[in-house]
């Protein structure tokens, strides 16, 4: 893959990164996981499930702020999810609410293929181009994509004004400061996109008037002699199409194509750049603009369309972005003059319907679900359009039962709820990150589910009760143990499933085991200060006190070793007492920010009590043990 290639020489002339933010039309988000989050992070590509994990790992610890922004429509839900990298859905119909805007409300498309790139050492790498975060878009199309490194503050706010306008959470000193100092050294390209500033044509212009305009693009105006007229009576169109089948050119015949071929205001090339078999199809969009004051090449994501254009005044432009810099007037991107191209050489009705782009139809509102692993906690947000709140939309969430029905506020606005449900099963969101809207009569809808607060994601666990304690014995990093399994709803394999058996298994657990490690545990609890590693030992890292408590809860249900199990309840809540006693010691000494626990995770530390059922004797010495051991308290 050409593209990662480069990608990984962008970031290998950069310092420590800070931030990756890649936009995208079409995302899959397996292959960013498998590729290009390896790529970031300087690692192999993963192969199984647990090196994944190791990536996950990898990227907390590299404090990256790793982001990607897409169409919501165009996510390939079928794709396995295995990391908590955030994808924030870009809503075009909120984007073009803006009277100013051009944006198509209707059938508008976020269509930028963007990179930023920004290490501590304050240099930022800016790549835009025509590749979508799909193997299609990296791997098997004919791709252009453009990097550069910023040099001005007029790319620098050229590039903030289109990343806070997608994402008004960024619009603060914290993510684009005021910057005096730059270190590309080029300050003569600009980031141009459909959101504010010049558009494409003005940027292509120059402050001229465009004679010669050569186009790559595999997309085409319906009406391409229409189209071409609008641009500009006087403009000479120079087109490099991609070919459906490698014959067809993607837009209807019409007796006005002729006549602009005829005249040479349309000419038809065939491309410069030999084709590859291996290649699916020639996705690439160049704009080389020829003017009175020079020559512009543009690199981007802009189709040869209206709506790809974004730039004639019409409200049905796509949210587009792109790179344009001044070049050389020698320079072409055309090969050979197709000059015998007619009729058959366009695409039938057929084909055109057979290519038509037809993302899936979106719900009359916009939902933001938000999981975070701090609290297991969903938060939920959403805003209607188009009309009335209507009812009967339900939200199903991985680990709540059952469905949510969606309730609107009366002006539409904003959701009134649910707003917040809190998880005591979080695991079911490993297993299935998606969110899916149900209505009686029509198809479900998903969306993926943000995940914040992923320094306290819990992905992994101990095999078994002996192997946890062993992690308190040993006192050392339980992430590094050779003795985890993947924390899944459902076992991944026959490996997990093992796992999962072992967990349940008591026979290897002796009771002397059991107070020694949780005597360990009770000590280190006793002197704890540090609120965010307290923390984790409670809810986070493999062997927490939840993990322990819900393995106690699991023993409890079996049948068999009820004396063992009533001292391990036991055990359990002595040190959950203790926990609530060192937090509140924490809070008191450094302040309410060092360390919040909310109720319902308070509760998740809580083991029932199992009944014992024993002659007087034995309950006297057992009410004495209770005594002796502080149970209860």
């Amino acid at each position: 893959m050409k593209l990662l290639d480069v990608f990984k020489k962008q970031i290998a002339d950069m310092g420590m990164l800070k931030r990756v933010w890649l936009t995208t039309f079409n995302l899959d988000i397996s292959f960013v996981e498998t590729w290009v989050l390896p790529a970031v992070l300087g690692m192999d590509p993963p192969v199984s499930r647990m090196d994944y994990e190791g990536l996950q790992r990898a990227l907390n610890e590299s404090g990256i702020d790793f982001r990607i922004y897409c169409d919501p429509r165009m996510i390939a839900k079928e794709k396995p999810k295995r990391t908590s990298i955030a994808v924030y859905p870009v809503s075009v119909r909120k984007l073009a609410q803006s009277e100013e805007s051009y944006l198509d409300k209707e059938r508008g498309l976020f269509h930028p293929k963007v990179f930023y790139l920004e290490d501590h050492y304050r240099k930022i790498i800016v790549g835009a181009g025509s590749a979508n975060l799909t193997l299609s878009g990296w791997g098997r199309n004919q791709e252009t994509v453009d990097f550069r490194c910023v040099a001005s503050n007029a790319q620098y706010q050229q590039v903030k004004r289109f990343f806070t306008t997608i994402d008004n959470s960024l619009n603060d000193e914290e993510f684009f400061p005021t910057r005096r100092k730059f270190l590309g050294d080029d300050p003569d390209w600009s980031f141009i996109h459909s959101l504010a500033g010049c558009t494409l044509l003005d940027a292509l212009k120059n402050g001229g008037e465009i004679h010669t305009l050569s186009v790559w693009s595999p997309y085409l105006a319906e009406d391409l002699a229409g189209f071409i007229d609008n641009i500009g009576h006087e403009v000479l169109v120079e087109l490099v199409p991609d070919l459906v089948e490698g014959r067809y050119i993607r837009t209807r015949w019409s007796d006005s194509i002729q006549a602009m071929i005829t005249n040479k205001k349309l000419t038809v090339y065939r491309s410069p750049v030999p084709k590859d078999d291996r290649a699916l199809m020639t996705h690439a969009k160049l704009w080389l603009a020829k003017s009175n004051t020079g020559t512009q090449l543009a690199v981007g994501s802009w189709n040869f369309t209206n709506p790809g254009c974004s730039s004639l005044p019409e409200a049905n432009w796509n949210v587009e972005a792109g790179i344009v810099h001044p070049v050389s007037r020698n320079i072409t991107i055309c090969g050979k003059e197709w000059d015998d191209v007619n009729e058959e050489n366009f695409a039938s009705e057929a084909l055109l319907e057979e290519e038509a782009l037809e993302p899936d139809e979106l719900q009359p509102f916009d939902l933001s679900v938000i999981f975070d692993w701090t609290r297991c906690e969903y938060q939920i947000s959403g805003q209607w359009f188009g009309g009335k709140p209507a009812s009967g939309y339900q939200l199903i969430l991985p680990g709540i039962n059952g469905a949510n029905e969606l309730v609107w506020k009366a002006t539409g606005i904003g959701l009134k709820s649910p707003r917040q449900l809190t998880v005591l099963k979080s695991n079911a969101v490993l297993d299935n990150p998606f969110y899916t809207l149900r209505r009686t009569g029509i198809t479900d809808w998903q969306g993926m589910i943000v995940e914040s607060g992923i320094e306290h994601r819990r992905a992994l666990s101990f095999k078994s009760l002996d192997d946890l304690l062993n992690s308190y014995l040993n006192s050392v990093d339980p992430a590094l143990s050779d003795r985890l399994m993947l924390r899944c709803a459902g076992a991944q394999d026959e490996e997990q499933s093992e796992g999962m058996a072992q967990a349940m298994n008591l026979d290897a657990t002796s009771y002397f085991r059991l107070f020694q490690a949780i005597q360990q545990r009770r000590n280190w609890l006793a002197d704890a200060d540090d609120g965010t590693q307290l923390y984790r030992r409670l809810f986070s890292e493999p062997g927490c006190l939840q993990e322990l408590a819900e393995i106690a809860r699991e023993r409890i249900n079996q049948p068999t070793q009820l004396v063992f199990n009533w001292f391990l309840a036991q055990e359990v809540n002595t040190l959950a007492a203790l926990a609530r006693k060192r937090v509140k010691s924490i809070r008191h000494k450094q302040g309410a920010e060092a360390i919040s626990v909310a109720v319902h995770l308070w509760e998740s530390l809580q083991v029932a009590i199992p009944p014992l059922t024993s002659d007087a004797t034995s309950l006297r010495y057992l009410a004495a043990i209770m005594e002796d051991c502080s149970y209860g308290e």
